[in-house]
């Protein structure tokens, strides 16, 4: 198989060895200042997590891997854009479960809080990745605010989850975790326009 990474090649035996020189060269790329590992492209196919069990499955049959890295600030304005993208869907899906939640909890419901428990945790390390960057986004304080308000409207409704309070839970969910979303929605949005006015001022 080839292994690719920007304008370098390497070619790799396909068996284990190759999965050890790819980690290799993910670790040695990421020690550069201001790069991050993001994904690999493995025969055209987006692989973003579990990337040891993908090449070991499909190991014989892999032609080619690309290494995908970005600079922390190219980093911070994806994530941005994937969460934005994220919570435009997430914030109607929410209210819809809430109203449903009202009348009955389902398998469903619990579903969709597992889901939004996923997507909060997302959320958080790219809270965590931000604050440690000295690279910061345009109105990042009012977005940290929001994550906050999001973080504490998940612990209660953690507290929630634990009694099994369906009421408490549907009601922590309308009153405290959609506001936080759509607040963290509108900072997003604000942070990405002023992103896409100076792109087009230069």
């Amino acid at each position: 198989m080839k292994l690719l990474h920007k304008q370098t090649s390497y070619t790799v035996e396909n068996d284990t060895s190759a999965i050890h020189f790819i980690y290799e060269k993910v670790n040695e790329l990421i020690q550069q200042e201001n790069t991050v590992f993001s994904h690999l492209v493995i025969d055209n196919q987006e692989v973003y997590e579990e990337h040891e069990a993908y090449i070991s499955k499909h190991l014989q049959e892999i032609l080619q891997v690309e290494i995908v890295t970005h600079s922390k600030q190219e980093m911070i304005w994806e994530t941005m854009d994937s969460i934005n993208d994220y919570l435009k869907r997430a914030i109607p899906a929410l209210k819809e479960l809430i109203d449903a939640s009202y009348h009955t909890f389902t398998k469903q419901t619990w579903e969709g809080i597992d889901q939004l428990a996923e997507g909060m945790q997302w959320i958080l390390q790219f809270n965590m990745f931000t604050k440690a960057s000295k690279i910061k986004p345009a109105y990042w304080e009012n977005i940290e605010e929001s994550v906050s308000t999001c973080e504490q409207g998940f612990k209660a409704l953690m507290e929630g989850i634990e009694t099994k309070d369906t009421v408490l839970i549907s009601d922590i969910l309308s009153y405290e975790v959609v506001p936080a979303y759509e607040s963290l929605e509108n900072n997003l949005e604000k942070s990405l326009e002023d992103r896409e006015l100076c792109k087009n001022a230069n």
